[in-house]
């Protein structure tokens, strides 16, 4: 249950017509990302420790290969997520609107963005599920279901987001780019 509180509080947090109100009404509103970032950081710290806490049910016994194959694949997660986290640090954390007033986001398709439109969620995917490779309890594969289920219909909201800041350069980059899995064609839409 707190999964989906977090999941749905991450959601209206940063949606367009939140932060829209809020930017009327908030003084300093260049605060809102960096105190949101701080908010989802806190709050995702709490429900780990919380869930590490209760007492849960182990699935499967490991074994060799699980344990390879749930440390590599959680590896190549951690691996990605940091090349993202690095790309872009400062848009992700709130920083960079302390620092540049009125920024505006380019569209990233350079790197492992040539490649792949979310390399941040597959980062996450790929860490989260080979974590649970690693520990394989039911706690952990009921949260990274509602994970996976939350950021999967994220995707495709961001997606019309982008459609709309980005337009016809995002629609390009769209059909020629996969969403998630490289080297997987991107689906022709008419």
């Amino acid at each position: 249950m707190l999964w989906i509180i977090y999941c749905v509080l991450h959601s209206v947090l940063a949606s367009e017509w939140l932060k829209k109100k809020l930017r009327q009404r908030m003084k300093n509103f260049k605060w809102y990302r960096l105190l949101y970032t701080v908010f989802a950081f806190i709050f995702l710290v709490i429900l780990l420790y919380y869930q590490v806490s209760i007492p849960t049910i182990e699935l499967f016994a490991m074994n060799n290969l699980i344990f390879a194959t749930g440390s590599i694949v959680c590896f190549l997660g951690i691996v990605i997520m940091a090349i993202c986290i690095r790309k872009y640090f400062m848009s992700l954390s709130g920083l960079r609107s302390l620092v540049i007033e009125n920024f505006s986001n380019e569209l990233q398709i350079t790197g492992i963005h040539k490649y792949i439109r979310h390399p941040l969620y597959l980062g996450t995917f790929c860490f989260i599920w080979g974590l649970f490779l690693l520990l394989p309890y039911l706690s952990l594969l009921i949260a990274n279901t509602i994970i996976t289920v939350y950021t999967l219909i994220g995707i495709g909201l961001e997606e019309r987001k982008l459609i709309n800041e980005f337009g016809e350069s995002y629609l390009k980059y769209r059909s020629t780019v996969p969403r998630l899995i490289p080297f997987l064609k991107p689906k022709r839409r008419v």
